[in-house]
């Protein structure tokens, strides 16, 4: 039987896994700068150096992965499907709406991700939790409002899929929190790879882009995503999607940082918003009785 401590340090441990995965996943605008190709190729090089390195992995645990699979099975394929959609979903939306006007679209994300997960999961949704991600949103649009343009709406549609994919497998890995996600990680990239490569053009890859085609898929998507799933193991499915809030809020500070691109007043307001909705969510639920 978990104690209140133990409880609490584990709940603990998901918060900062979903802050760590917050915080990797936000780099991806930094290293797609130094990438010179389309966005499908992108996506594909993403899928397939994704697929390649985690494969040795999974060699070396297959007894284990395969217990996973035998277990868990129609979850880890669904998680995979999901993971797929998210992916591909999230190219074509940068394809058609402006990076604004998507990055508003995952503000839903916390809301249809509680709302899920207390209909499918039966997870209490406090309503500390309600308001820290209403406030949340409001900091996220305060944030984009400089730069959010019209005429975007089929862009800000395909963003809801991701917004929609997303969700989900956040709810598919929380219910099923016993196995390791790893495959659907690895068959995700097998997925979405088939999906790109026929918009795309493997064959004009240089070998300076590869380095950072690495860094962007099993270091910036394997490893965000990893660290995604152990955070699910330990905290509610509401709470890790508000947490990954600051995904959005840290993206243009990496960009400042290391492209010397300073955010409007706007986006450091906002930002400050969000992260401070988080803190204190993350706060709050501290200080409810575990159990």
């Amino acid at each position: 039987m978990k104690t209140q401590g133990s409880s609490r340090g584990s709940a603990a441990l998901g918060a900062a896994y979903a802050i760590a995965a917050a915080a990797i996943f936000s780099t991806a605008g930094v290293i797609v700068r130094h990438i010179e190709l389309p966005a499908w190729d992108v996506s594909f090089w993403r899928s397939a150096f994704l697929v390649i390195t985690m494969l040795p992995f999974l060699l070396w645990q297959q007894r284990r992965i395969w217990i996973d699979v035998r277990s868990a099975g129609p979850a880890l394929l669904l998680s995979a499907l999901l993971l797929a959609g998210s992916f591909v979903a999230f190219i074509l939306a940068l394809g058609l709406a402006p990076v604004a006007n998507v990055l508003i679209m995952f503000g839903a994300t916390p809301f249809i991700t509680a709302i899920a997960a207390r209909l499918f999961l039966g997870e209490k949704l406090h309503s500390h939790t309600i308001l820290a991600m209403a406030v949340a949103v409001v900091g996220l649009a305060i944030s984009v409002a400089g730069s959010l343009q019209a005429g975007a709406l089929a862009g800000m549609a395909v963003a809801f899929i991701v917004v929609l994919c997303m969700s989900g497998n956040y709810v598919v890995v929380r219910h099923r929190r016993d196995v390791g996600m790893a495959p659907a990680i690895w068959l995700a990239g097998v997925i979405s790879g088939l999906v790109a490569l026929p918009f795309a053009h493997p064959e004009t890859v240089m070998w300076s882009q590869v380095p950072w085609l690495l860094a962007l898929s099993p270091g910036q998507l394997a490893g965000g995503l990893l660290l995604y799933m152990a955070s699910l193991k330990r905290i509610p499915a509401g709470r890790a999607a508000l947490l990954g809030l600051l995904e959005l809020v840290l993206g243009p500070v990496w960009v400042w940082l290391f492209d010397g691109e300073k955010p409007d007043d706007l986006t450091l307001i906002g930002g400050s918003i969000v992260i401070a909705a988080a803190a204190a969510n993350v706060w709050l639920d501290s200080r409810r009785p575990a159990g």
